[in-house]
C-alpha cells in the first residue's frame, strides 16, 4: 500500500509509516470515506471520445481494468486528488526525554521490586510458641516454660520453601545437622522458685539470625515478662510454738536437747537442729534451726515457717563456781569450819609432841580449769582455805623455837545448783605441804614460807588454772 502521507510504498496491512511515522490506517479510513464522498459529488468532466472497439461483455467482465470508466487520469485517485507529500515533522524533545525518563523509572521499580522479593524474609515470632506455667504455694511457687518444637518447625516448613526441602530430604532431626544453627532457639527465665502471685517472670531467647537467612527466615524474640498467678495459698505457722530446749549436767559441761510439747500434728515432721548441744555452760546461747527444707515443707503440707531460727539461753542448770565472789558465804563458813576442825585433829593426834594455840584465818587461793570442757582429775575448780597458827614443841626437850606455820586445806569442785543452793564435797581434806620443823623423827604439816607455799600450790598449775589469790598470801 502507498502511505497517503509520504506517498511511500508501505506493507499492506501497516498500521504506521516506517518512514514518517503517520497512522497509515486512521488516514486510510479517512480517506476512504473522502473517496466515497467525491463520489457522490462528482462534477462532470469533459473528456475526449474515443472510438474504442467493441469488446464481447464477456472480455470486459473477465478485464475489468480495461474498461473506460476505470481509466483515470493522471493526478486523480478514484474520483478524489491525490493529496500532496506533507513535510516530516520534528519530534518534541522534552516529550522524547520524558518518555526516556518513565521508562527508566518503571525499569528501576520493576528491579527493586524483584529485589525486595529476592531478599523477603518471613518473620517467625518466638513469643508464639512459649507457654509459661505456675505450680506450687504462694510464695515458694515455681515457674516453667515450654517451647511448642512441633509447631515451631512446622511454621518454618510453611514460610521457607528451602527450608522445607532440607527438612523433607530426611524426616530426622540428623539429617538437618547442618541446619542445626539455623533452627536452634536457647530460652530460658530469669526467676524460676520462690515465686509469689503478682510476681513477674522474664523469657529470653537467643537465636542466629545470620544463620537462618539462608532459609529466608527472621525471627523475633524480644525478652517478654509474665505475671505470676494461681498459685495455692499458704497456711502459716510458727515451727517453734510449743517447742523448748532441756539442759541437763553441770556447767561447763551441759547438754542440750530440743523437747517439741506441741499437740499439732504437723509439728510431728518438723526437725530442729541446735548449734551446740553438748559442752554447754551457764549463760552461752543455743540457737536451734529448722532443718527441714521450707519449699519442700510447704509442698507436701502447704505451710509456710513464720521463721525458721531460735535462741535458747542456758540458765537453770547446776554449775560450777568460777570464782570467789560466786560462792556464798555459808558455802566458805563451812569450809572454813572444816578447814579448822582438818588442823585441830591434826595436833590432837600429835599433843605429845606439839601444839599451837591459836589459829588465824589468813585468806584463799582460788583455781579455776582453763579447760573447762575438759577433764580435770584436780577438779573444775579448787580453793585452799588457809590458817595460820603459832607451833611449838611440847617435848621435854625443845625440838625447834615457836614457829609461824600456814595450814593450807584444799576443796575442790565447789557447785552452784540450778536451784541457787551450793555444795562442795567437805570429806577426804588434810592439810597440805610438809615444813623443816621436825619432832619425834616427823615434820609439822604446811609452810614456814608463803611464798614457797604460794610456789608449790599455784603456781605449779598455772598451765591449768587461772587463780584468784588473798593480798598478802604471794
Amino acid at each position: 500500500m502507498i502511505c497517503p502521507n509520504c506517498n511511500k510504498e508501505i506493507k499492506d496491512d501497516s498500521k504506521f509509516c516506517i518512514f514518517c511515522g503517520a497512522n497509515v490506517q486512521s488516514q486510510s479510513n479517512a480517506g476512504n470515506d473522502v473517496q466515497n464522498n467525491a463520489q457522490s459529488v462528482q462534477p462532470q468532466v469533459n473528456t475526449p471520445q474515443y472510438n474504442q472497439p467493441q469488446q464481447s461483455v464477456s472480455a470486459q467482465s473477465q478485464n475489468p481494468q480495461f474498461q473506460p470508466n476505470n481509466f483515470q487520469p493522471a493526478g486523480v485517485n478514484q474520483g478524489v486528488p491525490v493529496q500532496p507529500a506533507m513535510p516530516k515533522k520534528p519530534m518534541n524533545k522534552k516529550l522524547l526525554f520524558g518518555i526516556i525518563g518513565g521508562a527508566c523509572a518503571l525499569l528501576i521499580i520493576i528491579i527493586v521490586s524483584l529485589v525486595l522479593v529476592a531478599n523477603h524474609k518471613t518473620k517467625i515470632n518466638l513469643s508464639d510458641y512459649i507457654k509459661v506455667s505456675y505450680d506450687g504455694y504462694d510464695a515458694y511457687g515455681t515457674a516453667s516454660a515450654e517451647f511448642d518444637y512441633d509447631k515451631y518447625l512446622d511454621d518454618l516448613t510453611k514460610a521457607s520453601s528451602s527450608f522445607k526441602k532440607a527438612y523433607d530430604s530426611d524426616i530426622t532431626w540428623s539429617s538437618i545437622a547442618d541446619y542445626y544453627d539455623a533452627v536452634d532457639i536457647d530460652y530460658d527465665l530469669d526467676k524460676t522458685s520462690g515465686l509469689s502471685n503478682g510476681d513477674t517472670v522474664t523469657v529470653n531467647f537467643e537465636y542466629d539470625n545470620d544463620a537462618a537467612a539462608q532459609y529466608k527466615i527472621e525471627y523475633v524474640g524480644e525478652s517478654k515478662e509474665y505475671t505470676v498467678e494461681g498459685l495455692k495459698e499458704t497456711k502459716k505457722i510458727d515451727p517453734f510454738e510449743g517447742v523448748t530446749v532441756e539442759f541437763s549436767g553441770t556447767s561447763p559441761n551441759v547438754y542440750a536437747k530440743v523437747v517439741n510439747n506441741s499437740k499439732d500434728e504437723v509439728y510431728e515432721h518438723i526437725y530442729y537442729d541446735l548449734s551446740k548441744s553438748y559442752d554447754i555452760k551457764i549463760g552461752d546461747t543455743i540457737t536451734v534451726t529448722v532443718s527441714n527444707d521450707p519449699e519442700y515443707f510447704v509442698e507436701d503440707y502447704g505451710c509456710v515457717f513464720t521463721s525458721t531460727t531460735k535462741d535458747f539461753k542456758c540458765t537453770a542448770v547446776d554449775q560450777y563456781v568460777s570464782k570467789t565472789a560466786d560462792i556464798k558465804e555459808d558455802t566458805l563458813n563451812a569450809m572454813k569450819k572444816q578447814t579448822e576442825d582438818v588442823i585441830n585433829a591434826y595436833f590432837a593426834g600429835e599433843n605429845k609432841y606439839i601444839g599451837v594455840p591459836d589459829l588465824k584465818f589468813e585468806g584463799t587461793y582460788f583455781l579455776y580449769a582453763k579447760d573447762e570442757n575438759g577433764w580435770n582429775w584436780d577438779g573444775n575448780n579448787q580453793i585452799y582455805i588457809i590458817y595460820s597458827g603459832k607451833v611449838k614443841s611440847v617435848e621435854d626437850k625443845k625440838a625447834f623455837d615457836e614457829t609461824t606455820v600456814y595450814f593450807p586445806v584444799r576443796f575442790t569442785d565447789i557447785m552452784q545448783y540450778a536451784d541457787g543452793t551450793q555444795n562442795v564435797d567437805l570429806n577426804n581434806t588434810s592439810i597440805s605441804g610438809e615444813t623443816n620443823l621436825e619432832y619425834h623423827y616427823r615434820n609439822v604439816d604446811g609452810y614456814t614460807n608463803k611464798g614457797d607455799m604460794y610456789k608449790e600450790l599455784v603456781e605449779s598449775q598455772k598451765a591449768d588454772y587461772t587463780e584468784e589469790i588473798t593480798d598478802g598470801l604471794k
